[in-house]
């Protein structure tokens, strides 16, 4: 058998990789490099894939042994800018395990183009071929994209080891997703994953496209992804009981429905570590409970739209809490108000980096419905989980736009649908009394762009937060002089020392005209400049900002300069 390498199908330049990283010496294989992408196993296996002069009398053949991958370099090689022979003693990668080398190749193979790569590496030599051939491992991903034939054919080569199955939301060239589920079935006690995206423009039955997995287990199912597309029109007037009616696999981890109208319940859902529900309408807030109680593994939970979830009754208070000390991401997006506030007011998540909460609160009392305080654990859960943070000063994020406003604070991440200032400072209030004595120490960063709210008004946020930063764009020079003057300007009501946001810091603007710039000037000059009032009194804000940043056109000369001779010390520059 010729086990050298051909010519022209990987043999492209290899760069960055040291010899021993491709070539361990004798028993160093487990110091081989992991490849992290499938372009570091791309350029190993290009390197090997170089073509290679035939042997001659002075240089014979190494000895083959049957189950390595044998290849003689007699030319030298460059890696990182250093020449050295790679003749000179090295067994290479024919001391490689078929084994290793298979897994090594497989890490190669895109999921988005199986059969492209498998055929390319095939190509590469008859050992490859063969290897690829023999090998359950490469025909265990299995997508309708690549054709009725190649299905089969996987399905065939694939032999006893679990396969994921993949039908792609553009559909395949021949065969519906019934089809192709059909065609999966007799292997169904094999099935690892399956992803369907279902996105035709023609009416379908979901009951007869699902009738597989309506009537048959899936015993050693890990994941199950089924969604239905925005273009997809489904005729299906009862709800899909999955297996039959039988429990899910216990083996199954991740669960993302999107638009499915599957029955939650007779699932019987446990262990999960993901779960993605997308207007699926066919879950209520006790069968969540039920699932969530049951999976305290559970890293991500995403629920978006599902209008089967209401608030329950009793109310939170006396509900056992759920305990999910593992879960890292939680996204809950236009659901019930109250369903919102009962699901976040019963489970603990200690360990949480990323709460997402989109809702529309333009007619409701924030206060009493959603952001109640039996819902403010959520803003201690990142010290909770980080105790070495609670010594970094933690900002109070708010970017007010027109109808939306965006308040981050730690891992908490709120999309508010809003109206009126004063659902702002409602939120704030909230933040406020859910933090008690940290909040002096949280300074409130206020971005305005695009917004015709009062600035005024937004900046009295209540006590004790205070507002350090504030960044605006020229829109707020263009429809609210008189609003951005008064807020920057002396104050006959309200604060203590006669300013508004007295204790501002930093400043950031944008412009688009040199008129702005002067109006810039002129308030700064109100509100810093050393001048005394006619009683003798100084007029001057008494906390001067320490930074100042400019952005947007035009740059203009000494515009820096001039602002300095106003403030001081302060730092200011062009972004």
């Amino acid at each position: 058998m010729d086990n050298s390498f051909g010519r022209g199908v990987l043999a492209t330049p290899i760069s960055g990789t040291s010899r021993e990283a491709i070539f361990p010496r004798s028993g160093e294989v487990s110091n081989l490099r992991n490849p992290n992408t499938a372009a570091d196993v791309w350029e190993m296996a290009a390197l090997v894939s170089a073509p290679s002069p035939p042997p001659t009398t002075s240089k014979p053949p190494r000895y083959n042994h049957p189950n390595f991958l044998s290849i003689n370099f007699y030319n030298r090689t460059t890696f990182d800018g250093i020449s050295m022979d790679v003749d000179a003693g090295i067994n290479g990668i024919d001391g490689l395990p078929m084994e290793l080398l298979c897994n090594i190749l497989w890490l190669a193979i895109s999921p988005s183009n199986t059969r492209r790569d498998l055929c390319r590496l095939s190509l590469v030599c008859r050992l490859w071929w063969e290897w690829i051939e023999s090998s359950a491992l490469f025909w265990t991903y299995i997508s309708a994209e690549d054709g009725l034939t190649y299905v089969r054919r996987a399905l065939e080569k694939s032999k006893d080891a679990p396969i994921d199955l993949h039908y792609p939301r553009h559909g395949s060239p021949d065969m519906t997703l019934e089809a192709f589920l059909v065609e999966a079935t007799p292997h169904i006690a094999r099935w690892r994953s399956l992803l369907a995206v279902m996105d035709q423009l023609s009416p379908v039955s979901l009951e007869s496209t699902f009738a597989v997995l309506t009537a048959t287990p899936a015993p050693s199912l890990k994941s199950l992804d089924l969604r239905l597309g925005p273009r997809n029109r489904w005729t299906s007037q009862d709800i899909i009981i999955l297996f039959g009616g039988a429990p899910a696999s216990p083996s199954l981890e991740n669960l993302y429905l999107k638009k499915m109208p599957v029955a939650i319940g007779p699932l019987r859902l446990s262990g999960l570590t993901l779960l993605t529900l997308t207007r699926v309408v066919t879950i209520s807030t006790l069968e969540l409970f039920e699932v969530l109680r049951a999976s305290p593994g559970l890293e991500t939970l995403r629920l978006e739209e599902n209008t089967g979830l209401a608030a329950v009754e009793p109310r939170p208070s006396a509900v056992e809490p759920i305990e999910l000390p593992k879960l890292r991401y939680l996204t809950i997006k236009w659901i019930d108000h109250g369903a919102a506030n009962c699901l976040l007011s019963t489970i603990r998540i200690p360990s949480c980096r990323h709460i997402f909460i989109c809702a529309n609160i333009s007619s409701i009392n924030v206060r009493s419905v959603l952001f109640t305080p039996s819902i403010s654990h959520l803003l201690h859960v990142q010290s909770t989980a980080n105790p070495a943070l609670d010594s970094e000063p933690w900002k109070i994020k708010v970017e007010v736009d027109d109808g939306d406003c965006t308040i981050e604070f730690r891992g908490l991440y709120l999309d508010l649908g809003l109206t009126e200032e004063d659902q702002i400072q409602d939120i704030l209030g909230w933040l406020a009394e859910g933090l008690g004595p940290e909040a002096p120490g949280c300074p409130v960063h206020l971005m305005l762009d695009w917004s015709t709210m009062d600035i005024a008004r937004l900046a009295a946020v209540p006590a004790p937060l205070v507002v350090r930063h504030l960044s605006v764009s020229e829109t707020v020079f263009n429809i609210l002089p008189a609003s951005f003057h008064v807020a920057l300007s002396r104050s006959l009501e309200s604060t203590s020392s006669g300013w508004p946001l007295a204790q501002l810091e930093s400043l950031s603007v944008k412009f688009h005209t040199a008129e702005s710039q002067r109006e810039l000037i002129a308030l700064l000059q109100s509100r810093y400049g050393n001048t005394t009032s006619a009683s003798g009194t100084e007029t001057r804000c008494p906390t001067s900002l320490r930074s100042v940043e400019l952005r947007g056109r035009p740059i203009t000369e000494g515009l820096v300069d001039e602002i300095k001779g106003i403030l001081g010390e302060a730092n200011v520059f062009w972004a």
